[in-house]
């Protein structure tokens, strides 16, 4: 199993000094308690924006010596602060792995492939993962050329996609600004037809950016994290039982009420469960 612990970055009026003995005789016994409130705030307030890099590097030193559920504490303390990455999602995933903790160890290279969806690592160790799951789903025909849309729109996160769209614009102004400027027939058609190629290739990016939000945003995944769910037809507990899963199986989110959510596997089937039996990826 791979491992990854790279981390994570004057001048006063003399006659004003004579009249105010009183005031500075105040002000030297005032002073040390000003001094002293200062520091301990300065203490505090570094104490509150510490470095995150050196609590994740701790975390990967306590999962070096193989002090895993403490390791991911502070990877989960790291994450409810706001702090998300690949690493962390990752290092955490290999954290639950080695617990035992199989639907967090998938949920969480999941949201490391979220981020970035080609980590190599993060794909042979979600796949070792699901190795250990129970539920063996085949994923029903799909029409290639929405299937190859989809892994391409994918391939990237969308904020990928959203840098290299600046990037093409930029070059794209930059080459139409010397077809405006220059005087050199050679330059001009260069700026000109470079300009609106980049432009174009600009575009193209953006289209790829918002198709991937739409993407995301209509495919919310869960895994499920009960031992044992029966999925009903309807969202109650009196509906028809429909089948079965088991915890670390991926499914689709459908549609959610208050207190249970539509789901659907990868060959078609779907159901309703319990909002609390899954957690979103």
């Amino acid at each position: 199993m791979t491992n990854n612990s790279t981390a994570l970055k004057k001048c006063c009026h003399p006659e004003l000094i004579e009249g105010k003995n009183i005031s500075i005789s105040r002000m030297l016994i005032i002073y040390p308690f000003f001094l002293l409130f200062l520091l301990a705030f300065s203490s505090s307030f570094a104490t509150s924006t510490q470095d995150p890099n050196i609590d994740f590097n701790k975390a990967n030193e306590l999962y070096a010596e193989t002090k895993y559920n403490e390791a991911i504490e502070i990877y989960e303390q790291l994450i409810n602060e706001d702090m998300h990455s690949t690493d962390i999602y990752f290092n955490l995933g290999n954290a639950y792995y080695k617990v035992n903790n199989i639907p967090a160890a998938i949920l969480n290279y999941e949201k490391a492939l979220k981020l970035q969806p080609d980590n190599e690592d993060a794909i042979f160790n979600l796949k070792l993962a699901n190795g250990k799951t129970i539920d063996k789903i085949e994923a029903g025909p799909d029409l290639f050329i929405a299937s190859t849309w989809n892994s391409f729109v994918t391939s990237k996160t969308a904020d990928n996609w959203a840098y290299y769209t600046i990037a093409l614009l930029f070059l794209a102004v930059i080459l139409l600004i010397s077809y405006l400027i220059s005087h050199q027939l050679l330059i001009k058609k260069a700026g000109f037809y470079g300009g609106i190629f980049f432009l174009a290739l600009g575009l193209f990016c953006w289209l790829m950016a918002a198709q991937n939000t739409a993407y995301h945003e209509r495919s919310a995944e869960a895994i499920i994290f009960t031992e044992t769910v029966t999925i009903k037809s309807e969202p109650n507990t009196t509906s028809e039982k429909l089948f079965t899963l088991h915890e670390g199986t991926k499914v689709k989110v459908v549609e959610s009420t208050n207190d249970w959510t539509k789901i659907k596997l990868p060959n078609g089937n779907e159901g309703w469960l319990k909002v609390a039996d899954l957690k979103l990826i």
